[in-house]
């Protein structure tokens, strides 16, 4: 009976680890090696006045205006710098493309997807649109991009669960392997983007780090 028991044990381990979400098992290996980028804490420390949007769909790229706002008005009300200000941008659910880059959005189809047109050729986008402004654009569409908000500050961080779901879609779609396509987005989000475990994570580690919660959509 003792035997049976144990074996019966191991039956039951064994089927928890076959369900365990493939995403998670990417995160608890990147965890157990020390591959999570946590830098962006420090550069938080830094600031006086911290926000975090929450950014689960990309919504026009209106968490673009968002953050803007809050660089330009702290600005316009107490005089800081962008130095004294950091925002937090977290790609999750169904933002996660916005975080994504050239490569992933021309092979991927994903301005027919989302329906977005290029500036440029008013056709379905086959660049990331909110990453740089268009050839030629001044004022707020230049100002306003990922890129130049960067550039002022702006951490931009990546839920590894939602990129892993978006990765097994595009695989089915295009039949595909699943963990090479996940590889190859991991790979390829915009310059500077942070992965982390997820986005519930960085939501919650910002906030404990100062940050004011604000929805991004």
């Amino acid at each position: 009976m003792a035997d049976r028991r144990a074996f019966i044990g191991q039956l039951g381990v064994l089927a928890a680890a076959m369900t365990f979400d493939a995403d998670e098992l990417d995160a608890a290996s990147l965890r157990s090696h020390g591959l999570w980028d946590t830098s962006w804490l420090e550069s938080l420390a830094s600031a006086q006045y911290r926000v975090v949007f929450n950014t689960s769909e990309v919504s026009e790229g209106n968490v673009l205006s968002y953050v803007a706002s809050f660089l330009d008005d702290f600005h316009t009300v107490h005089g800081t710098t962008d130095a004294q200000t950091r925002p937090v941008v977290v790609f999750r659910r169904l933002g996660t493309p916005m975080a994504l880059n050239d490569l992933l959005w021309e092979r991927y189809a994903v301005g027919e997807d989302l329906k977005i047109k290029d500036p440029n050729t008013h056709a379905a986008a086959t660049r990331n649109v909110f990453w740089r402004a268009r050839e030629g654009a001044t004022g707020w569409e230049a100002a306003y991009a990922l890129e130049p908000l960067q550039r002022r500050g702006l951490i931009n961080l990546v839920c590894n669960v939602a990129l892993g779901n978006w990765a097994s879609q595009m695989a089915r779609r295009y039949q595909r392997d699943p963990e090479a396509v996940k590889a190859e987005a991991r790979s390829n989000l915009i310059p500077g983007a942070i992965l982390v475990p997820s986005g519930i994570y960085a939501l919650i580690r910002a906030q404990n780090a100062g940050c004011a919660f604000m929805p991004g959509t």
